[in-house]
């Protein structure tokens, strides 16, 4: 369902990131078990990077420009070619490939092939984020957390602290991402059959806030049972966000030092004498400066972060309340309420005879998804009669007497489309064209 609303719009990527980032948090906690315990260094990836890969391999296959089904080796080559960047994450895998030792590097940083894993899981979410897969990935996903906490806990040595601190921020992370997205599936879900955009009330609010609430009651108390520090509560909930804030940041700088570069180079070209760069001896005499570790300024830009995040999220909501009351307009006068009566039985109404659906020949693979769900009920007649689509019933009742798994979302597109004057995006026309594939193929072997 696509709305015309921006807010709107922006509020409906929170589902996919939010799941990207589930996938990418629990991949974490692996990669964090396996880097302190078997390459015995601390982790270099983190959530972001890991999510980022399967929102990157989720995006290819939802465009199309990876095929598993149709160009097997080529997305095999693609996958191998992620793992391997994870891999070279690694400044000494980077030496060793650089110094034609491979046989020494394949040995090193073994927790970035997990990119490749991470690569793998964003396909299969570059179909559809579904209600179902998401609540089991969070339902199964929490229990297997014990799995890499153990290996952790067994193996880590002089980095057991490094491994239980970034293990506790990525299942934060997973939980309040995973809790979340399944909340917003369920609620993308319902409004399919009843027609009403969760992104347009305050449902998806609630939900959000409420598994805030959650992870902080159970992250708080956590840390302190772990003797980790209380901000590692707000960077298992923020640590993506931190994260891309510093990615953003280094660009800048280095974008900033490439254009101070040439500024230099030309004013020095045209005649203006400018100071030479201090030299890092010159710069170590200097008494006023003065560095600062990452866990000094850890706080401070936390506080910032989280300042910045609330202020941002009033400012939708109170933009979002007044641009609709500025254009519905309030509502004069008091309420009205309407009541019909049902007639009894002994009046005797005959139940007007609907129209027959007619379906006139069509050439060629459907374009959309009314074509779609009408190419599914040709294709269902023709595999058996007796569950054909009758006269009197309705798409819904008709889904759930043939009880296959595609045509329900399919005859919801279609009710939504036809009925409910619903726009629908190119995203859910391509879902809908997935499903006639899957359900023409599976009838068709049926046959």
């Amino acid at each position: 369902m696509r709305s015309s609303w921006l807010a709107d719009r922006v509020i409906g990527w929170i589902l996919p990131i939010l799941a990207l980032l589930a996938e990418g948090a629990w991949l974490a906690v692996v990669y964090a078990a396996v880097e302190t315990t078997i390459d015995g260094r601390e982790p270099m990836l983190g959530t972001l990077e890991l999510a980022v890969a399967a929102g990157g391999a989720a995006l290819a296959v939802n465009r199309r420009l990876l095929r598993p089904d149709d160009r097997p080796l080529t997305f095999f080559g693609v996958l191998v070619a992620i793992g391997a960047v994870g891999w070279l994450w690694d400044d000494r895998v980077r030496t060793l490939v650089l110094a034609g030792d491979l046989a020494g590097a394949i040995v090193l940083h073994p927790g970035g092939w997990l990119i490749l894993v991470a690569a793998m899981r964003g396909v299969g979410r570059g179909f559809e984020f579904d209600d179902r897969a998401l609540t089991r990935l969070v339902l199964v996903g929490i229990p297997a957390l014990a799995i890499p906490w153990t290996l952790g806990q067994l193996g880590a040595g002089p980095l057991h602290g490094v491994f239980v601190e970034e293990a506790f921020v990525a299942s934060l992370t997973f939980m309040a991402a995973g809790f979340m997205a399944a909340g917003l599936a369920r609620l993308q879900e319902i409004g399919r059959e009843t027609g009403v955009d969760w992104r347009t009330n305050r449902s998806w609010l609630g939900t959000v806030l409420g598994v805030l609430g959650i992870v902080l009651a159970v992250g708080i108390p956590g840390s302190y049972l772990l003797g980790l520090p209380v901000d590692t509560v707000a960077r298992g909930v923020l640590g993506p966000l931190l994260s891309l804030i510093g990615y953003g940041l280094l660009a800048l700088a280095f974008v900033a030092s490439i254009l101070s570069a040439a500024l230099y180079e030309l004013l020095s070209r045209i005649g203006f004498a400018l100071p030479a760069p201090l030299t890092p001896e010159e710069i170590a005499r200097l008494p006023e400066l003065r560095e600062y570790t990452i866990e000094q300024l850890q706080g401070p830009i936390m506080t910032v972060a989280i300042l910045w995040l609330a202020i941002a999220l009033l400012a939708v909501i109170v933009i979002r309340v007044w641009v609709r009351r500025r254009v519905r307009g309030r509502v004069r006068g008091g309420s009205e309420e309407r009541t019909f009566a049902i007639p009894q039985r002994s009046l005797r109404i005959r139940t007007p005879r609907l129209p027959a659906l007619r379906r006139g020949p069509r050439r060629g693979s459907p374009a959309d998804a009314v074509a779609a769900y009408l190419a599914a009920l040709d294709e269902i007649a023709a595999h058996d009669p007796a569950l054909a689509r009758r006269e009197e019933e309705t798409p819904r009742s008709h889904a759930a007497r043939v009880r296959l798994a595609e045509i329900g979302p399919l005859q919801a597109d279609y009710a939504l489309a036809r009925y409910g004057t619903r726009i629908l995006s190119g995203a859910e026309h391509q879902r809908a064209l997935g499903r006639w594939r899957r359900l023409r193929d599976r009838l068709r072997r049926l046959h």
